[in-house]
């Protein structure tokens, strides 16, 4: 392993100032144009980025989100989705948000390729058929990690993709400091590794975990 120390931030900006033009939606104007100023937070760019990249290989045709908010996400999905003919579904529990990312997927041209579900995820995961999406991509409450994962496994067809944000949150506090958020990440983190997938933890955003359903 190197010793040579490496500043992250100066990556991340010089990254960002190579991809600015060629990223399209970028979250910054996305956020202007919903006219918002508390919403669940959404992706970075540079998470939308490995999104795109990511699903040009899956080529998927159902998609599955959970956690819509202002659906930055949904739409970056969704574009991707669109190439291939596929569709996404995305979970919502604040209804105020749906009007808001409605106008969103109307500009960006993904509306057709869009369901929403309001309600709370663990339930309607609990109602869905098995083995029926190409993606899943967890992005709801912290909490409902662990509660979840067993559903979002079981939805997801062999080969699947599977997306989660915000898994790098545990290393940022000394354990003694951790909330219930962050605790149930670390065991979300835990317990994925005993399920039938291959999966890794990237340092993109606060973090990203990327799983194949074996």
């Amino acid at each position: 392993m190197s010793e040579v120390p490496f500043d992250c931030q100066k990556a991340w900006d010089y990254i960002d100032e190579i991809y600015k033009d060629k990223d399209t939606p970028r979250l910054e104007e996305y956020i202007q144009a919903t006219g918002l100023d508390r919403f669940g937070p959404p992706i970075e760019d540079e998470m939308a980025r490995l999104f795109k990249l990511l699903l040009s290989l899956v080529r998927p045709k159902k998609i599955l989100e959970i956690g819509m908010s202002i659906g930055f996400s949904t739409t970056i999905l969704a574009l991707a989705a669109k190439r291939f003919g596929g569709t996404v579904t995305t979970i919502e529990i604040d209804e105020s948000m749906v009007e808001v990312a409605r106008k969103a997927f109307e500009r960006e041209g993904v509306s057709d390729n869009i369901e929403i579900i309001v309600g709370d995820a663990i339930e309607v995961i609990a109602g869905l058929e098995s083995d029926t999406f190409d993606v899943v991509f967890q992005d709801s409450t912290k909490r409902g990690y662990p509660v979840m994962l067993e559903g979002c496994i079981r939805v997801l067809k062999k080969g699947g993709l599977f997306l989660v944000d915000d898994t790098l949150w545990p290393p940022i506090r000394p354990p003694d400091e951790w909330n219930d958020s962050y605790k149930s990440i670390d065991k979300f983190n835990r317990e994925l590794l005993k399920f039938n997938v291959e999966s890794t933890i990237l340092p993109i955003g606060e973090g990203c975990t990327i799983a194949v359903k074996l």
